[in-house]
C-alpha cells in the first residue's frame, strides 16, 4: 500500500501546478534584488565581489524558506480544497498518505528554495558581472528550504483553512526578521532565525550580531524542537480529523 501510495504521489508531481508557480515566484523575487545593489560593482574588483558572497547567501536563504513555507502549506491546503486528499483516502490509508506527502513537500520545498538561489545569482549577473555561487551554501539553502517546506506543512495541517495557513506559514517564518529590529535575544530563538544558524549562514546579515548569535548545536536543537512540533501537532490533526 505504501509503495502504491509513493507511485502515485510521484505521478502528480509531474503536474505540480503549485510548485511552478511558487518556484517562479520565488526566483522572481529574488532576482528583483539586481535593483538593489549599486551598479558602481560592476567595476569591482574579485575580492569586493566575493565579501557580498556571505550575506548575499543568507538573504537569499531567507527568502527562500519564506516561500518554501508557502509551498508547504499551500501543497496541502490547495489538495484538501479541491477534494484530492479525501479522494486519496479513499484507496490508501491516512498513515500511508501522510507518509507519501512528507519526503515530496521536503523536496518541492528544497526546490523552491533553490530556485530563489538561482534567481539571487541571476541578479548578480545582471548587476556586477555575477559572482561565483559557494557551492556549499547552495546547498544548505535547498536543505533549509526542505525543512521549512516541512514547517509549512504542519501549519497547514493544522489550520486547514486555505488561505489562514497561507498567511501563517509566510508570517511564521518571515516574522523572525521583523521581531530581531527589537528584540534579538528573542528573535535568535524563533523558526528562521534559529534555521540559519543551524544551517550555518551568517546572520549578521539580517542583524544579529556575534554577541546575540545561538550557538550552532543550540540552534540545531531549537530547531528540530519547532519542527517537530508542528510536524506533530499536524500529523495528530490530519489522523483524528475528517477530511472532505
Amino acid at each position: 500500500m505504501s509503495a502504491r501510495a509513493f507511485r502515485a504521489h510521484a505521478l502528480a508531481v509531474a503536474g505540480d501546478a503549485v510548485l511552478r508557480w511558487v518556484s517562479l515566484a520565488a526566483f522572481a523575487m529574488s532576482l528583483s534584488l539586481a535593483t538593489s545593489i549599486p551598479a558602481e560593482l560592476m567595476n569591482a574588483s574579485d575580492e569586493v565581489r566575493q565579501s557580498l558572497t556571505a550575506p548575499f547567501s543568507t538573504i537569499l536563504a531567507a527568502y527562500g524558506a519564506v516561500l518554501a513555507a508557502v509551498y508547504g502549506s499551500f501543497r496541502y491546503t490547495v489538495d484538501r480544497r479541491d477534494g484530492v486528499i479525501a479522494q486519496r483516502l479513499m484507496l490508501q490509508t491516512r498513515r500511508a498518505t501522510l507518509a507519501t506527502r512528507l519526503p515530496a513537500t521536503a523536496l518541492g520545498g528544497a526546490a523552491v528554495a533553490l530556485a530563489a538561489t538561482l534567481g539571487g545569482h541571476a541578479a548578480l549577473v545582471i548587476s556586477m558581472g555575477g559572482v561565483p555561487p559557494d557551492v556549499r551554501a547552495v546547498a544548505a539553502a535547498s536543505a533549509l528550504g526542505a525543512v521549512a517546506g516541512l514547517w509549512g506543512m504542519g501549519l497547514g495541517l493544522v489550520v486547514q483553512s486555505h488561505l489562514v495557513a497561507l498567511f501563517l506559514s509566510a508570517l511564521s517564518i518571515g516574522s523572525s526578521i521583523l521581531v530581531a529590529m527589537f528584540w534579538k535575544v528573542g528573535a535568535v530563538y524563533l523558526p528562521l532565525l534559529a534555521l540559519l544558524e543551524a544551517f550555518r549562514f551568517d546572520v549578521s546579515a539580517v542583524g544579529i550580531m556575534s554577541g546575540e548569535r545561538l550557538d550552532s548545536s543550540v540552534a540545531t536543537l531549537v530547531s528540530v524542537g519547532w519542527v517537530l512540533t508542528v510536524l506533530v501537532a499536524g500529523s495528530i490533526a490530519f489522523m483524528r480529523r475528517d477530511v472532505k
